[in-house]
């Protein structure tokens, strides 16, 4: 059944969450000045999702092509969010990148070319099904993985929902 396939994905990321390259990322995100995020399709979303919540959180973050988006610089980080690692795209982007800094993040399913342009991987290994096509188990598992990526920054920060809530947007 789909539901214990998805049910797996979610609670093997408790290794994941333990591991040296999670600890580097946290890092990566509480020292840079700016957090960049791109990731294309159902990917994308869960990019612009962790951006959100980054915000939230009183980080600037940015998600890449949005209107707002300024330019890319040396004490930037830019996370990228592929679940083949090979999106034509998120290549571009990380090849840019990589020209300005190495200060770049991978949060993959499969390798492709991406891990090459980025100096850390995360590797978000799932399960799969006929009946979860495409990157949904990547996707599901990533927006968990991004979630408690948020959840772990508000205890170093030292930010309640209440803090969140003030950085909400409060004009709709």
């Amino acid at each position: 059944m789909e539901l214990n396939i998805i049910l797996k994905n979610i609670s093997s990321l408790e290794n994941i969450l333990n591991s040296e390259a999670v600890e580097d990322m946290i890092n990566r995100i509480l020292k840079a000045n700016r957090i960049f995020i791109f990731g294309v399709g159902r990917s994308g979303y869960v990019g612009r999702c962790f951006a959100m919540r980054l915000i939230h959180l009183g980080l600037k973050a940015y998600f890449v092509g949005e209107t707002v988006t300024p330019a890319y610089k040396k004490e930037d980080l830019l996370i990228l969010i592929s679940g083949s690692g090979k999106t034509e795209a998120v290549i571009n982007v990380a090849k840019k990148a990589k020209k300005i800094n190495n200060n770049i993040i991978a949060v993959v399913c499969k390798y492709g070319d991406l891990h090459k342009l980025a100096d850390l991987t995360i590797t978000l290994d799932v399960k799969k099904s006929n009946y979860l096509p495409l990157g949904t188990a990547f996707e599901e598992k990533a927006m968990i993985f991004f979630d408690l990526i948020v959840a772990e920054l508000m205890k170093r920060l030292n930010k309640s929902e209440d803090d969140l809530l003030n950085e909400h947007c409060n004009l709709l």
